[in-house]
């Protein structure tokens, strides 16, 4: 079926040379999150204790209330912040997958190109059918690269716009109970 066998396993070792991209890629950026994840965890500990000593401290109502509302503001700002960097890595994820997907296509219809280009002669309405068809292939996947792009600037948007509407709840709150 392959007129050249060396064809077929060079356009299958760089599907497979992609796959480790792709994978190498995809564990990066959850080694990334992860360490975003527990350098936010040892800080939140660290301003934990910190309030817990300021409430077991505090002399009168006033300063256990007013301590108490650091502690609260303190965890709302981790909570706010949390869902923030998991909604950026989240983002940063589909934007590295889209582009691994899209350099892997561009190599596998090359090499399918390629493959094409030495069928042997006779064959040329059935390879030409066959190019239009990787023509279509490749064209809807820069379709579906270019929406999982645009729903992921949406996302983050409507994310920083969801969290800028709590923090502005928030501090209108503070303002009213001051």
């Amino acid at each position: 079926m392959w007129s050249n066998p060396e064809q077929f396993l060079s356009l299958y070792r760089a599907q497979l040379e992609s796959l480790a991209a792709a994978t190498r890629a995809t564990l990066e950026i959850a080694e990334r999150l992860r360490t975003r994840q527990l350098e936010a965890t040892r800080q939140a500990a660290t301003e934990n204790a910190e309030c817990c000593r300021e409430i077991t401290a505090a002399k009168t109502p006033e300063e256990l209330f007013a301590a108490q509302a650091r502690l609260v503001n303190h965890q709302l700002d981790v909570s706010l912040g949390y869902w923030a960097r998991l909604a950026e890595a989240g983002r940063q994820a589909q934007v590295e997958a889209a582009r691994q997907l899209d350099a892997q296509t561009t190599r596998l219809f090359d090499g399918l190109n390629s493959l094409l280009d030495a069928a042997p002669a006779g064959s040329e309405p059935v390879a030409n059918a066959m190019r239009a068809l990787l023509q279509a292939a490749r064209a809807a996947c820069g379709f579906g690269a270019q929406a999982a792009e645009q729903a992921a600037r949406l996302t983050e948007t409507q994310i920083e716009t969801a969290t800028a509407g709590i923090r502005e709840a928030i501090a209108n709150a503070r303002r009213k109970t001051a």
